[in-house]
């Protein structure tokens, strides 16, 4: 699946520079410490805080009007906040007004069957290729509001931020933002182009796919009340025991929850936010894989939907939600690990893999310490375009205090 030259994530960027040269020296540019765990925790987790501490006090109020909660995309829009946050410094409120700001998920889902489409089918991106034709299918900068729009105003956020630059004022803010402005290959910085499609690239690849990775977990928790009920008791001993702050800090879930931490892996082993993961493309010189030599401009993928439930890895049961799997042994669980396609592997790793991560760390044992859920409708695992979202899933949200 190659979508690498469609134009459906906008001017080229991280993710779709084929040549491996010029994507290892971008991802040199706009990599690096900033991205670690360590420099997210000091930068970023206060941020992420009030955020959590926001959520958590809109899913009060309709738990206590007795709501339908449409969780799958309450979720999905914690995840677009944080990353519009980490970009531009300022979430766009989308838990705020609980609503999807500017039709950003709404958009990405609507255009994810051309999306997939022009990935694997080779003459209809020569079509989109034709001047005037893309325009009419692609997203465009005049647009009111999803991609389009997001392309829009990255293009004034550069150019705001470069004029307070030029005006000699110090800008304080860690965001990728500034990141892409401060970048450099080879010691030049990036070109206008650059600059202003790398600004989009976390909204785009990290929102909903976090949002599905979120939903995910819960909607396994809510389909099992023994497995919720075993959640709710570790969170609850921790808190007892004084090992919880409010929120809960990442580090604190990774040393105080493991089964918490077992569920988040199992769930995104079983339902991966891009299971077809993106195609790569052979280079000059061709590869040889299993004994078999595959020539320049071959596309290869796999499926991280299907690799994750290898019979013999995650036998006996590899459909099954078994968190459990990740406690029995220390050595099986880094030889899942090892296997894990969640983020991708190798040079192509997701950039914002240690954002997601910790959205879900903290998040998820927060919503599951003030809220028991009961399940209205379980809803859909939707794969489009090589990418999953979840449809439907409805809960009513039990506060704690009054089912105890």
């Amino acid at each position: 699946m190659s979508l690498y030259g469609t134009g459906a994530l906008g001017p080229p960027h991280l993710f779709t520079t084929l040549d491996s040269e010029e994507h290892k020296n971008l991802r040199k540019a706009l990599g690096g410490q900033q991205w670690t765990i360590g420099s997210l925790k000091n930068n970023w987790e206060p941020r992420i805080d009030d955020l959590v501490r926001l959520f958590i006090r809109k899913m009060t109020e309709r738990a206590q009007a007795n709501d339908t909660v449409l969780l799958s995309e309450r979720v999905a829009e914690f995840a677009a906040d944080i990353m519009t946050m980490i970009s531009f410094t300022e979430p766009w409120g989308f838990v705020k007004n609980s609503r999807d700001v500017y039709g950003i998920l709404g958009n990405w889902r609507k255009g994810l069957p051309l999306f997939g489409f022009a990935g694997r089918c080779n003459s209809f991106r020569k079509i989109l290729s034709i001047p005037g034709v893309g325009e009419r299918f692609l997203p465009k900068a005049t647009d009111k509001d999803g991609f389009g729009y997001l392309m829009n105003w990255a293009d004034k956020e550069v150019s705001r931020r470069e004029e307070k630059l030029g005006d000699g004022e110090t800008v304080n803010e860690p965001d990728f933002l500034q990141h892409c402005l401060d970048a450099r290959m080879d010691g030049e910085p990036l070109s206008p182009v650059q600059k202003r499609a790398h600004v989009t690239l976390l909204i785009q690849a990290g929102a909903d796919t976090t949002g599905t990775a979120l939903g995910a977990t819960l909607r396994f928790l809510a389909l099992d009340p023994d497995k919720m009920k075993r959640t709710w008791e570790e969170i609850e001993a921790a808190d007892r025991a004084g090992k919880l702050s409010t929120p809960i800090q990442y580090e604190e879930t990774r040393e105080n929850l493991p089964y918490m931490c077992a569920c988040i892996k199992e769930a995104t082993r079983l339902c991966p936010p891009a299971d077809n993961l993106f195609g790569r493309v052979v280079g000059k010189a061709g590869k040889v894989i299993d004994g078999h030599f595959l020539p320049p401009g071959t596309e290869i993928t796999t499926n991280a939907y299907v690799v994750h439930r290898d019979p013999v890895l995650y036998a006996p049961d590899p459909d099954a939600f078994r968190p459990e799997r990740w406690l029995e042994s220390k050595e099986k669980a880094a030889e899942m690990e090892l296997h894990s396609f969640v983020f991708g592997i190798g040079p192509r790793i997701c950039l914002g893999k240690d954002v997601a991560i910790i959205e879900l760390h903290k998040l998820l044992p927060e919503i599951i310490r003030h809220f028991d859920l009961q399940l209205v409708t379980p809803g859909r695992f939707v794969v489009a375009g090589g990418v999953a979202y979840f449809n439907d899933f409805n809960v009513k949200l039990i506060a704690r205090e009054e089912s105890a």
